[in-house]
């Protein structure tokens, strides 16, 4: 089998990534610091919340804008993908501020409207092969958010956590008017225009990834909300400390799958495409098996040290992840290569089993076993909706031949 080449896209998206990796746990031991684990829990469900809104958002902003850019055009699909966000963000924040009273109703309005638009130009730029583009938008998203939170609490400290919420409006703010000058710059001006035929073909296409990516929130999320229940938010803090890490070791897998998706945007259903996604998913399994056992390395007190009292717990996390983490590494890979052939029904399926295993497992361990349950529920989601990924690429491969 030829040799796996890191290519300039690659090697440039890894750095980016590597760079966001050490921002946002800058600012996880920055906000575990500043206001403990029952900050940090309150931080984590916000954080989760707006996860679940772009779950409906993404349904016009995310997949479906690379997948129809070059057939339909950039301002057909801009027209449709703000009018969503703001509608799906304004109907989101209605909701939240009845079901639940602790997230501030205006910061949340405004990060779900602004994370929405990035996503829209993100997609574009990952259309049309602007990985540049793309990396920075994703960089200064971090590092803002980073500077204007220890700026905030420096100036005002008595607004507490909720320092946090708006340093993410400035920030998201920023990186979204920098996105609309390059998007400006590669495409031209947007022509605001509404078509019922490009929105019915974009949402066919839209609905059924992000069902897809819904059911995979609940498959990663689900937990925190039931040990919020179960226990408490400083439980929440701790698990999603470990959860952070964890899904940080991802960084080099989205970084190759990122860079594939648009590889195979390009290359199409061949087995160019075929062999060169199975190179990156193997490359991906080795790189992620080795940062789990640095991992292993680190001692508990370093995480007190880092976080602050009672996240050693944190490592033991990441430890009971490990299976999950190694399996859905190769999955972040097989799914961009699915999702670039617009092979839709295949993602619903492998989200769909993960879920199940979650909803068969949560409300039966987490009860009874807080953290350690959330961490058996995850790696088995993980590992079951990896497998069905794995069969179904195998089976592609057969077809080919």
């Amino acid at each position: 089998m030829k040799a796996f080449n890191f290519d300039k896209d690659f090697i440039q998206t890894a750095l980016a990534k590597v760079l966001i990796l050490l921002l946002n746990f800058a600012a996880v031991i920055l906000t575990t610091q500043l206001w403990g684990s029952e900050g940090k829990g309150f931080i984590a469900i916000f954080a989760a919340d707006i996860s679940l809104v772009a779950t409906f958002t993404n349904i016009l902003t995310n997949s479906s804008v690379s997948f129809f850019l070059k057939k339909i055009g950039h301002s057909p699909l801009a027209t449709l993908a703000f009018l969503w966000v703001f509608i799906v963000s304004s109907i989101a924040t209605v909701i939240v501020s009845f079901v639940d009273v602790s997230v501030p109703v205006l910061p949340f309005f405004v990060v779900a409207v602004f994370s929405g638009c990035i996503t829209f130009h993100s997609s574009l730029f990952l259309g049309v092969q602007k990985i540049f583009q793309y990396n920075l938008a994703s960089l200064l998203m971090s590092a803002l958010l980073l500077v204007f939170m220890l700026l905030l609490h420096w100036l005002f400290p008595e607004t507490g956590y909720h320092a946090y919420f708006y340093a993410q409006i400035l920030s998201y703010g920023l990186v979204l008017l920098l996105c609309h000058i390059f998007t400006h710059k590669i495409f031209g001006r947007i022509h605001f225009s509404f078509s019922f035929d490009t929105f019915r073909k974009a949402f066919n296409f839209g609905w059924q990834e992000e069902l897809s990516a819904f059911m995979q929130f609940l498959n990663a999320r689900l937990c925190f909300y039931l040990i919020g229940i179960y226990a408490d938010m400083s439980a929440v803090g701790i698990f999603s400390v470990g959860v952070t890490i964890s899904e940080a070791i991802w960084v080099f897998s989205r970084s190759m799958a990122l860079v594939q998706y648009s590889k195979v945007l390009k290359l199409g259903d061949t087995s160019e495409a075929w062999l060169e996604t199975r190179k990156v998913a193997l490359v991906s399994l080795a790189i992620t098996v080795i940062c789990i056992a640095v991992t292993a390395c680190v001692p508990m007190f370093i995480f007190e040290y880092v976080f602050g009292d009672g996240f050693g717990q944190s490592k033991l996390v990441i430890l009971m992840l490990a299976v999950g983490i190694v399996a859905n590494s190769a999955a972040l890979v097989l799914f961009n290569y699915f999702s670039a052939l617009g092979r839709l029904k295949i993602l619903l399926l492998r989200s769909a089993s993960g879920l199940v295993v979650t909803l068969a497992l949560a409300f039966w361990l987490i009860p009874t076993m807080d953290i350690d349950g959330a961490c058996i529920v995850n790696s088995c989601s993980y590992l079951v909706s990896t497998l069905v990924l794995v069969g179904f690429f195998a089976k592609a491969k057969k077809v080919e031949n």
